[in-house]
C-alpha cells in the first residue's frame, strides 16, 4: 500500500490530500485501521499496512441520534454504538468527546455536537461548564 493516508478532522480518509469516496474501498480502510505497534495509527489490508496521519484521534461522531430512547453515536465509517454519559468531555479547543466502548476517544463533528448541544444545559460547577440530561439523569461534562 501506497502512503499519503490521513483522516481529517470531519472524519474522512484521505489519500494524498483527496477525499475516499469509492464505499467499497472506505469499508476495507476502516475495518484495516488499528494502533502502530510504534504510537499512532495504521491500516492493515492482508500482510501489507501503510501509517495513518491523524490528528488526535480518527474516530469522528458524525450523528447523535435517538434509537428506542437510546442516544447513539453514529461513526464515519458506518459504526454505531451507545453513548456513554459519563464519557462526554470537552477539549481545549471547545469540541465535545466520548469514549467509545473500545476505550479510544471519538471527536463530535459540528453536526453531532449540535445535536447533542439541545441536552447540554451550562452548570459552572461542572468541570467543563456544561451538564448533560438525558433519561431523567443529568451527567457532568468534563474536561480533556
Amino acid at each position: 500500500m501506497g502512503a499519503g493516508i490521513s483522516i481529517d478532522d470531519e472524519g474522512r480518509f484521505l489519500v494524498h490530500g483527496e477525499p475516499v469516496t469509492h464505499e467499497r474501498t472506505l469499508e476495507v480502510l476502516w475495518r484495516g485501521l488499528s494502533p502502530a505497534p510504534g504510537g499512532g495509527w495504521q491500516v492493515r489490508v492482508g500482510r501489507e499496512s501503510a501509517p495513518v496521519a491523524v490528528e488526535g484521534t480518527p474516530f469522528v461522531v458524525v450523528a447523535v441520534v435517538d434509537v428506542d430512547g437510546r442516544v447513539m453515536l453514529q461513526l464515519a465509517g458506518g459504526g454505531r454504538e451507545p453513548l456513554s454519559p459519563g464519557t462526554l468531555r470537552v477539549g481545549g479547543d471547545g469540541v465535545l468527546r466520548a469514549t467509545l466502548a473500545s476505550g479510544h476517544a471519538a471527536r463530535l463533528s459540528r453536526t453531532a455536537q449540535i445535536a447533542l448541544g439541545m441536552q447540554l444545559s451550562e452548570d459552572p460547577s461542572a468541570p467543563g461548564g456544561f451538564r448533560l440530561s438525558l433519561g431523567g439523569r443529568d451527567w457532568p461534562i468534563g474536561v480533556e
